[in-house]
């Protein structure tokens, strides 16, 4: 797969990185602000859980090159070679599971967060809105 930082330059890296991580903070916020709204208990709010998008711009770059060359292959777990949408695919529905499931070490909401950016980029490219 070839780099967006080489296809695109750095600058369009950057603003991708920054979206991608304003896109997994907003989603991680309403998200929790959601979680603390529906709490019965307020045992531990998950409103003051601390968190930070940085996922969701890693995110937002992986899919993005996902969405860019959607036949390469990619190795999971760094054996099995899988297509790159497929890839995809599985990242953004391990993360909805994630978010169902409740799992407070990983947030799937910030991870998510990154996938509307590379969306949003990705059909901008497409429309030659570079």
């Amino acid at each position: 797969m070839l780099s967006i930082g080489r296809i695109f330059g750095p600058e369009y890296l950057l603003r991708l990185y920054l979206a991608g991580a304003m896109g997994g903070s907003v989603f991680y916020l309403v998200h929790h602000a959601f979680l603390a709204k529906g709490q019965a208990t307020r045992m531990m709010d998950p409103s003051r859980t601390p968190g930070l998008g940085a996922s969701g711009a890693v995110n937002a770059i992986m899919l993005l090159d996902m969405f860019l060359n959607p036949k390469a292959t990619l190795y999971f777990d760094f054996i099995i070679p899988v297509p790159a949408m497929l890839l995809g695919i599985f990242l953004i529905g391990k993360d909805i599971l994630r978010i169902i499931e409740g799992n407070s070490h990983i947030s799937g909401s910030a991870h998510l967060g990154g996938a509307p950016v590379a969306a949003i980029a990705w059909a901008r490219l497409r429309r030659g809105l570079f």
